[in-house]
């Protein structure tokens, strides 16, 4: 996986200093998800898949599916991605790019999972506790996960914070293991 975000990372730097010259980091994020929308649809990724078809049928069906959808600096994109067989990068592209745009805003992503639903102000509270830790905005994602047993794991990034049940009984049993 760190290959894929290394290859990756120049194209969405790229797209990114693109978007914040022209002031469009908006709508840059808006025509990434389009093109990976229509990369992951699962007619063109049979097309894509079929040893019949070349790069440049890709690359055709790619911007005649896009249309007016796209302007000429998403087409030149895509045309690059294909030419440099990298078309495959786009979903990390996006990724890399959407993380660079919420750095840009002084934002963080949080996945928080609970093994119960959390209230408004239960929510709150580990949000405001990440803004304080962070000095950011949160836009955290909450889901549920019984698996967990009870209390919640929060990742931010590449930090993980296990405060759940699961997590403290896979602790004792690696310390009990040794």
């Amino acid at each position: 996986m760190a290959e894929l975000a290394t290859i990756a990372r120049p194209y969405a730097e790229a797209v990114f200093r693109l978007a914040k010259e022209g002031n469009a980091l908006g709508t840059w994020s808006e025509k990434l998800a389009f093109i990976a929308a229509v990369y992951h649809d699962p007619q063109m990724q049979a097309a894509i898949g079929n040893p019949r078809v070349t790069a440049n049928d890709v690359e055709r069906l790619l911007l005649a599916i896009s249309g007016d959808r796209i302007d000429d600096a998403a087409r030149n994109f895509i045309q690059l991605l294909v030419r440099n067989r990298r078309l495959a990068m786009l979903p990390q592209i996006r990724e890399q790019f959407e993380k660079l745009k919420l750095e840009d805003e002084g934002k963080l992503d949080a996945r928080i999972s609970s093994a119960y639903p959390l209230d408004d102000a239960q929510r709150n509270q580990v949000v405001n506790l990440l803004s304080s830790r962070f000095k950011r905005k949160i836009n955290a994602t909450v889901t549920v996960d019984p698996e967990l047993i009870g209390g919640i794991k929060v990742e931010v990034g590449d930090k993980v914070w296990d405060a759940s049940v699961r997590g403290r009984l896979q602790t004792m049993a690696v310390t009990l293991s040794r």
